[in-house]
């Protein structure tokens, strides 16, 4: 008996359609136990997703892989596996870290490495010329424009050297200059705080703050203040004027360009330009109208996970948990359940086929449905249609002519061919030769 099942496994796995839910195809794709592994080869690249690693790998750009995802990616110029491994590459400068060790190279710079926090050393990294440090938070540097900061004991000591002068002692007292660019002190800080920036250009920037009582910023063209914040604030510029309360929970903004009010949870409502946006109840309603150039974006939220979208010939919407619908031009895809309405490329490609039980797609022209992950599928291109029940029966009508299958094609019949035990047997008839 376990032969024979063996036997059968073998021979339906070797078809064209092999048995469901082993092996099964669908928009062009083929997919393999369930919904667990799926493969396609679409404009000359292979893209192939093994969902029980949530992993997947595409063979265009030099092969990509994601595994374990998100945590996990590689691709030709930058890889990583969060939160032990990252690597960059790009021209020719190179940064790597795995756990506490890390090493590169800059192209201006050279190369540099370290282990943190013991030692280490940094050229053009998070936008600083050079960054070092030894027993970190003991000591550390970093040099950038033409300024040098060293900490000793960070963030408590601070002493600034080069373009800039001063030092500072958190949080009792601190001084930083740059001649005819900036200047900063604070005194028993955040209470009193201090700044002048921006001295290089004709938009001056002067702050005062003592906080929480009191908070004044001024320029040219623009004025804020504070009192008792978060209680009142009011802002005033070139076009526009608003004050507020309670961190702006309540506040009123008028002018040519920018004008608003808002009465948080209630409602809130905000016109910049062409560009606007209100919410009703706090988080359970929101919308948006923006516009990048004459593109125009929309976006619709209910009770946060109910979302509405509208961009350039593409839609979204999402009623949690029930479904989701989206279409870009002429294709769409109806999904059920949506359970994580997220719009995220790798996420739709990996985690929503777990979970999806009924998809509905058009994609180029054909019509799609698949219901408990291939049990029941049906395509269709104009007058051609192809429908299947799991590995038990199949039909499919080519140009009028109307074919079927049984048990994988086990045994099969149509216009041209008669299957038995799989093999095809091209029908025909036979013409008698006429006699002498």
């Amino acid at each position: 008996m376990y032969r024979i099942l063996f036997m059968l496994f073998v021979l339906f796995s070797c078809t064209s359609c092999a048995i469901w839910p082993i092996s099964w195809e669908f928009n062009d794709e083929k997919r393999f136990l369930g919904p667990l592994i799926s493969y396609q080869n679409k404009n000359n690249a292979d893209n192939l997703t093994f969902r029980p690693l949530l992993a997947t790998y595409d063979s265009n750009d030099g092969g990509v892989y994601n595994y374990l995802y998100p945590l996990g990616h590689v691709r030709k110029e930058h890889s990583y596996f969060i939160p032990l491994y990252r690597s960059k590459q790009f021209d020719d400068d190179s940064d790597t870290s795995l756990t506490l060790f890390f090493w590169g190279k800059s192209k201006k710079q050279g190369r540099y490495g370290g282990v943190f926090p013991f030692y280490g050393k940094l050229y053009d990294r998070f936008a600083k010329d050079e960054m070092g440090f030894l027993l970190w938070p003991f000591y550390s540097y970093t040099r950038s424009d033409e300024a040098t900061k060293t900490n000793i004991i960070w963030p408590i000591f601070t002493i600034y050297g080069g373009a800039e002068s001063g030092f500072k002692a958190f949080p009792f007292y601190g001084k930083r200059t740059r001649p005819g660019v900036k200047e900063s002190q604070f005194f028993l800080w955040p209470i009193f705080f201090s700044e002048h920036k921006n001295l290089d250009t004709d938009e001056a920037v002067d702050s005062f703050y003592a906080f929480p009582f009191y908070l004044q910023t001024t320029s040219r063209t623009m004025a804020s203040y504070n009192i008792m914040w978060p209680f009142f604030s009011y802002v005033e510029g070139k076009d526009n004027s608003g004050w507020g309360f309670f961190a702006n929970l309540i506040s009123v903004t008028k002018g040519e360009q920018k004008q608003g009010y808002s009465f948080f949870p209630l409602y809130s409502y905000e016109k910049k330009e062409k560009d606007t946006r209100f919410n009703i109840l706090g988080p359970l309603y929101h919308e948006s109208e923006w516009y990048v150039r004459d593109e125009r974006f929309f976006h619709r939220r209910v009770a946060v996970v109910n979302r509405y979208f509208e961009e350039k010939d593409k839609t979204f919407l999402n009623v949690w948990p029930l479904f989701e619908y989206s279409s870009e031009k002429e294709d769409y895809s109806f999904l059920f359940p949506s359970l994580l309405p997220f719009r995220i490329e790798n996420f739709n490609r990996i985690i929503k086929p777990l979970y999806t039980l009924f998809e509905k797609r058009k994609e180029g022209g054909k019509d799609m449905v698949s219901i408990l992950y291939g049990l029941y599928t049906k395509e269709e291109i104009g007058e051609n249609w192809r429908t299947r029940f799991a590995f038990l029966f199949e039909m499919k009508s080519d140009k009028g002519r109307i074919g079927f299958e049984i048990l994988s094609g086990l045994f099969g019949w149509d216009n041209e061919h008669v299957k038995i035990f799989f093999v095809p047997i091209k029908r025909g008839s036979v013409k008698n030769e006429p006699s002498s």
